[in-house]
């Protein structure tokens, strides 16, 4: 469970009680989402990007939103978490004073845009299994620059994928996550040619080292990709990318779009099972602001939190109410929880049934 003592620093009581009653109906949504739509015996597996995480300034996070990120993540077992920034003064404050003992983490050094990946995760429920590297592609499989001047250049990730071995139950598998790069969104402009071919290359070279692990020690080697591929749609090339190297995704969130607009497929959980028991269950994508900085609170949010203090633009003139209304809705509260809803599934991971169903019939239960 999360720890929610920090409650009582906010101010001023009207709000902290406020922030209690959201807080509620974000455990309530939870609940109803995700725990009675799962079952305690799977992985619950979520990937978020959580925007500019550390970063300071207006991005710092504050005690309220530091509640509902805590929630958030601890109706889950292993979280994938992009934009993590270079800062970690926020991140190391939300695993010691709000998820706690039960939980740990792991992330990557600062790379492109100053940006970290993390893994987090409940030890109860999930073991690492020492294996954790940043993945850079080998000479000849680089990205091939897509401008004009020079076709011949190289490029790396823009930010480095980062993969560790996990295992959760019976299930043992490789996790990836990523950030693919953005840049302009045009369907034929050069920016797009390069998110496309990240993905590509990702999961091409994914795809090769489950072969390669197949071949080397026979055992089963289980790919799940996952994180911000900045997809447009389903249907589009980014998206095929993943398919076309063999990745599959499953029904819930097939189709799921996780921007706030409802417009875009940003984010996705994307398989390639070597392991023919593993089965996936409920997914989804969580609308975050459902309960927590909804629109409707915006009024409050002027009036009672403070951010109508705030100064706004080149000046120290507090905010008007009908501005702070409209800084809350376009701005704190993306700033607060984050610009993308968070993606999840869940991997049914004991396999014993199937194991002792084998022994009993006589067959080896290696090779069912």
């Amino acid at each position: 469970m999360s720890f929610i003592s920090s409650i009582r620093y906010i101010k001023p009581d009207e709000h902290r009680a406020f922030v209690a009653e959201r807080l509620k109906a974000l455990k309530k949504q939870l609940d109803d989402e995700i725990r009675d739509q799962t079952s305690d015996n799977s992985l619950r597996l979520a990937t978020w990007n959580i925007m500019h995480f550390s970063d300071g300034g207006a991005y710092d996070r504050t005690t309220e939103s530091l509640l509902y990120i805590a929630e958030i993540i601890d109706h889950f077992d292993l979280v994938a978490i992009q934009e993590v920034n270079h800062d970690l003064k926020r991140f190391e404050l939300l695993m010691q004073r709000y998820l706690g003992g039960d939980w740990d983490y792991i992330l990557t050094d600062a790379s492109g845009n100053r940006e970290r990946l993390a893994f987090v995760y409940r030890k109860a429920k999930v073991r690492f299994l020492r294996e954790a590297g940043e993945i850079v592609l080998p000479e000849g499989q680089e990205i091939v620059a897509p401008d004009q001047e020079d076709a011949t250049r190289k490029l790396q990730f823009a930010r480095t994928p980062f993969a560790v071995t996990f295992q959760a139950g019976w299930f043992r598998f490789k996790l990836c996550t990523v950030h693919i790069y953005y840049g302009k969104s045009g369907d034929n402009s050069p920016e797009m040619e390069q998110r496309r071919s990240e993905i590509e290359k990702i999961a091409v070279f994914l795809a090769n080292v489950q072969k390669t692990e197949k071949r080397s020690s026979g055992t089963d080697a289980n790919m799940i990709l996952l994180g911000d591929f900045n997809i447009i749609s389903p249907k589009h090339k980014t998206m095929q990318a993943l398919l076309d190297a063999g990745f599959k995704t499953t029904g819930g969130i097939e189709n799921a779009a996780t921007s706030l607009s409802g417009k875009h497929h940003y984010d996705q959980i994307v398989f390639k099972l070597a392991e023919r028991r593993v089965k996936l269950g409920a997914s989804g994508v969580l609308d975050i602001f459902k309960s927590v900085y909804r629109s409707e609170d915006a009024k409050h949010y002027a009036t009672k939190s403070g951010i109508k203090k705030v100064s706004h633009g080149r000046d120290d003139n507090p905010r008007t109410e009908e501005k702070a209304i409209d800084y809350f809705r376009q701005y704190y509260r993306k700033h607060q929880l984050s610009d993308h809803n968070l993606l999840w599934c869940e991997v049914k991971t004991d396999f014993s049934g199937h194991y002792l169903d084998a022994v009993a019939a006589g067959q080896d239960p290696r090779s069912m």
